[in-house]
């Protein structure tokens, strides 16, 4: 019995298979792009990007005045003052007042503590208001770099709240040329690979990666200490302050000078010649209050602003941006391809 041997020659895809896969390509390319511009959209409204992007610029715009580098010096030399005149009084002054008044310590204290009330509790105070403050000031000077980086989002030119329209744009845009390339594969594709091209290169351009990990650095570096208990303090310090220097101008140096039997300006000359610091402190505390009650002022006016801000980072938006650019340059050069025109002949 003899067998036949049967060969066949192997199976090839037909037109109508290639026509299927390509169409399948095409859906899938269309349909990713649509989900990136879709991804967009959704980001700029999940972390709401409408009340972070003005949050931010009225901040930054706020704060502007008190980070330069010459606001920090004056208010050092504030706090300085400051300081050297509460450690003149509790040391030099009140001692040396009390032996021209013929008084003890304790009678010089008791003396206080009932007719300058206002001095006694400034003056008890200031060993706790000096150091806050510096570390406040400390603080501002530590993260000057930062918010000068921070400050130049997107440019220094440009506002902050441009970013949250910018996004909103790209993704209806991107979202809708996902719509184009279904009915449109090849120019799509391309047109796919040049937006995505552009969504990596600008924010490479305009350095926003590093500005908005310093922008999330900032916020980090804010968090322990920008509080409403800051500004609380911060504000009764300042009362303390004020009604010190008020009693002081007021008060207690005319009742002294008529006590040691010394015209105002005699005082005045013996005060600064004996202990310079509290004189200096005093012609100079009316103006040293009112640059700390502008800074008091502002974090005050920012708080909104800041907890709007506080749980927001810039920089996974930022990076998203790029990764979807990625995406699209990856997704639009293989739409390109398989799209491809194609010259094979039939035999």
């Amino acid at each position: 019995m003899t067998s036949t041997l049967d060969i066949r020659p192997p199976a090839t895809l037909t037109p109508r298979d290639h026509g299927l896969r390509s169409s399948f390509a095409r859906k899938a390319v269309a349909i990713l792009v649509m989900l990136i511009g879709a991804t967009f959209v959704a980001m700029t409204l999940i972390v709401n990007l409408f009340s972070v992007g003005p949050a931010f610029e009225r901040m930054t715009d706020g704060f502007r005045p008190v980070m330069t580098q010459q606001s920090i010096s004056t208010a050092r030399q504030d706090i300085s003052r400051l300081d050297g005149a509460g450690t003149e009084l509790r040391t030099t002054l009140l001692p040396a007042l009390a032996t021209q008044l013929g008084l003890t310590p304790q009678q010089m204290n008791a003396m206080m503590q009932t007719q300058y009330p206002a001095v006694a509790a400034g003056v008890a105070a200031l060993p706790t208001i000096v150091p806050s403050f510096n570390g406040l000031v400390t603080t501002l000077d530590q993260q000057r770099d930062l918010f000068a980086s921070a400050d130049a989002i997107p440019t220094k030119d440009l506002p902050a709240t441009t970013l949250p329209w910018a996004l909103l744009v790209v993704g209806v845009f991107v979202f809708g040329l996902g719509v184009y390339t279904w009915y449109a594969p090849r120019a799509g594709s391309v047109v796919a690979v040049v937006v995505g091209g552009a969504l990596i290169a600008v924010p490479l351009f305009l350095s926003l990666p590093q500005k908005a990990a310093d922008a999330d650095q900032l916020n980090a570096n804010l968090k322990p200490v920008y509080t409403q208990q800051l500004i609380t303090q911060a504000t009764g310090a300042l009362t303390t302050l004020s009604a010190m220097g008020t009693q002081m101008q007021t008060q207690m140096l005319p009742a002294l000078a008529a006590q040691l039997k010394m015209s105002p300006a005699a005082l005045q000359a013996y005060l600064g010649q004996n202990f310079p610091d509290t004189a200096a402190a005093l012609s100079t505390m009316p103006a040293s209050l009112g640059r700390f009650q502008h800074l008091v002022a502002t974090f005050r006016s920012n708080l909104s602003d800041y907890n709007t801000l506080k749980p927001v980072e810039l920089a996974p938006i930022v990076w998203t941006m790029i990764a979807g650019g990625i995406a699209l340059v990856l997704i639009g050069g293989i739409g390109a391809w398989v799209t491809r025109p194609r010259f094979d002949s039939i035999a």
